[in-house]
């Protein structure tokens, strides 16, 4: 079992991550966005993050950057939906090359998130 972060504004998109963690096994721990994400417990280090890119507080490319700066073993999963002419493709590429082990593009499918999930958590 692993303990993974789910941070994303859409509470539904939390919900629905949130229940297929739990189904596959996983302890979560939910953030509406990645200024929440300061008040939690250095320790036990979460062993994967899954992270919205457009987030209203602080985004996806800072939130990743705080996440690995203070857990360095941290997997990062980066999703995107897109925004206001934004390609989700393009914030995705970004969010790789800042630090992000993997990207998904929302919706999420069942399949290849717990499995993407799986390979990174090995």
């Amino acid at each position: 079992m692993a303990h993974v972060l789910v941070i994303d504004d859409d509470p539904l998109f939390r919900e629905i991550a949130q229940e297929m963690l739990d189904q596959a096994g996983h302890a979560v721990t939910l953030a509406s966005d990645g200024a929440k994400v300061d008040g939690l417990p250095a320790a036990p280090a979460p062993d994967l993050a899954v992270v919205d890119m457009l987030m209203p507080d602080r985004d996806g490319i800072e939130t990743i950057a705080d996440l690995t700066a203070r857990w360095p073993t941290i997997k990062v999963i980066a999703v995107s939906a897109g925004g206001r002419n934004l390609e989700p493709s393009l914030l995705l590429r970004a969010a790789m090359a800042l630090g992000a082990h993997a990207t998904l593009a929302k919706p999420l499918e069942r399949e290849a998130f717990l499995a993407l999930v799986g390979s990174l958590l090995g």
